[in-house]
C-alpha cells in the first residue's frame, strides 16, 4: 500500500531518482526536530531530488541530497526569519517566494517574503495545498 499519487512511479521512473541513502532522510527529518506525514517521508525515501516540473514552477529541493537542501533552507528560515519548527521549506526561492510545509497539519503554503512570512508566522496564510499529497499530485500533474 502505497501513500504517494498513482502516475508518480511512471513520471519519476528514471534511476537517477531512485534515493540510495534512505536512512539519511530520517536522520534530517531527527535532526530538524519534526514529524512529518507518512506521504512526506514515503516520498522521500523513494525518491531523490531535486525536482522541476512546469505545473507549479518551484524548484522542489531534496531533503538531503545536493548542497541545497529541505534541511539546509528550513535551517537558514528559522535563523534568518524566525520560522517556528514545524515550517519545513521545500523550494528553492521563485519570485521572492517558496513552498513551505506545515508539519503539524500537512498543508502546503507559498510564502511571499512581501508580508506572507510574517502571515504564516503567525497562523493567518491559508495553505495552497490541503496536504503534501495533494501538492504532490498538482506538482507533478499526477
Amino acid at each position: 500500500m502505497t501513500n504517494l499519487p498513482d502516475g508518480l512511479e511512471e513520471i519519476l521512473a528514471e534511476e537517477t531518482y531512485e534515493r540510495q541513502n534512505k536512512g539519511e532522510v530520517q536522520d534530517a527529518i531527527n535532526r530538524l526536530g519534526v514529524n512529518v506525514s507518512e506521504t512526506f517521508f514515503e516520498f522521500y525515501n523513494k525518491y531523490t531530488g531535486p525536482f522541476w516540473e512546469e505545473s507549479v514552477p518551484f524548484e522542489l529541493l531534496d531533503i538531503v541530497e545536493d548542497t541545497n537542501t529541505i534541511e539546509s533552507y528550513t535551517m537558514i528560515s528559522r535563523k534568518e526569519h524566525e520560522f517556528p519548527k514545524q515550517y519545513l521549506v521545500l523550494s528553492e526561492m521563485s519570485a521572492n517566494a517558496v513552498l513551505v510545509l506545515d508539519t503539524n497539519t500537512d498543508g502546503v503554503y507559498k510564502v511571499n517574503f512581501e508580508g506572507g512570512d510574517e502571515l504564516l508566522k503567525k497562523g493567518e496564510l491559508k495553505e495552497t495545498w490541503s496536504t503534501f499529497y495533494d501538492f504532490l499530485v498538482e506538482y507533478f500533474n499526477c
